[in-house]
């Protein structure tokens, strides 16, 4: 499923000299990201910073801290060293956001500001932003591409926007990669689109998804050639990482559904109008992933074609 790293690095770095700190280890795309590094870096060359109050997963190279400590942060840079920064932290449940939103611009916003402020001149930092930073309401008929202006409809989404800010105005080296919705399984089993809906159905509880909710499904596997690219080749821009097919929530919940042989009778579709509680709902967020697709030499893939092998 991953491709392996360049065998020649750029005149800068070989892998001896490369030093990663990922920031959100245990979130849904972090913690693949993370066991995919470590196969191909030693120990001694990343380091992964887990939630406060998280212990697992357990590793000599792995901490818990949180995002908004200062002074965390310039232990780090001043002790490990790091030439690169991986920032998968953050918080993008829309309705926990909706009701805390000023832990969401802690989290989102000043913790971005704090990555750009205390690393900004030393690393090269990649930050795997999200497809939340637009509405989807007014969808390009090829999905939103990097020239597309951002227009969040929730507090996640415009929180982790001006997050993305942070990081372009603070950041001498800088890598922004807006993901789709990552598939795959999660850390904690829960956590994700199909953990989430599995971890329902598999207990028999009901699931209400958006019909009219798309969004571009992306495989973990192409989120880690996308940063090993970055990394081995120096590259730095906006990027926009999406797989190939767009589906609806509900379409997705289909697919948990069949897979695990739950009651059909447990999934419920709806749409948007539909919703009369809860935070805003985005439309149509698929990304354009052009661009991404000429920097790896090739187009990006299914996760649900790649899964069911």
């Amino acid at each position: 499923m991953f491709s392996p790293i360049s065998e020649k690095m750029n005149r800068h770095h070989t892998l001896s000299t490369i030093r990663i700190f990922v920031t959100g280890v245990t979130s849904i795309h972090g913690w693949p990201l993370f066991r995919y590094l470590s196969e191909v870096f030693q120990p001694e060359n990343l380091l992964g910073m887990r939630s406060p109050k998280m212990h697992q997963p357990s590793s000599v190279n792995l901490f818990s801290g949180c995002i908004t400590d200062r002074e965390t942060l310039r232990s780090v840079r001043d002790n490990f060293k790091p030439t690169h920064i991986i920032h998968c932290a953050g918080v993008c449940d829309l309705d926990v956001c909706e009701e805390r939103p000023h832990w969401a611009h802690q989290m989102n916003t000043v913790g971005s500001s704090l990555i750009a402020k205390v690393f900004g001149d030393t690393a090269h930092i990649i930050y795997l932003s999200t497809d939340l930073i637009f509405s989807g309401l007014r969808t390009p008929p090829d999905g939103y591409c990097e020239l597309s202006k951002p227009d969040p409809l929730t507090v996640a989404g415009r929180t982790i926007r001006e997050g993305e800010e942070e990081l372009v105005s603070g950041s001498t080296m800088l890598t922004l990669i807006r993901l789709g919705l990552p598939i795959g399984a999660s850390l904690t089993g829960n956590k994700g689109a199909f953990d989430f809906i599995d971890s329902r159905l598999r207990r028999s509880l009901p699931v209400t998804l958006f019909r009219d909710e798309w969004r571009s499904c992306t495989c973990f596997g192409d989120i880690a050639d996308v940063v090993m690219k970055v990394i081995s080749d120096e590259v730095s821009g906006l990027f926009h990482c999406g797989g190939p097919v767009k589906r609806s929530l509900h379409e997705i919940g289909k697919i948990v559904l069949q897979r695990g042989g739950y009651n059909k009778s447990l999934l419920k579709g709806i749409f948007r109008i539909e919703e009369l509680v809860g935070p805003p709902r985005m439309g149509d967020v698929s990304l354009n992933s052009n661009k991404i697709s000429r920097l790896l030499g090739r187009d990006l893939l299914d996760p649900f074609v790649i899964s069911s092998r």
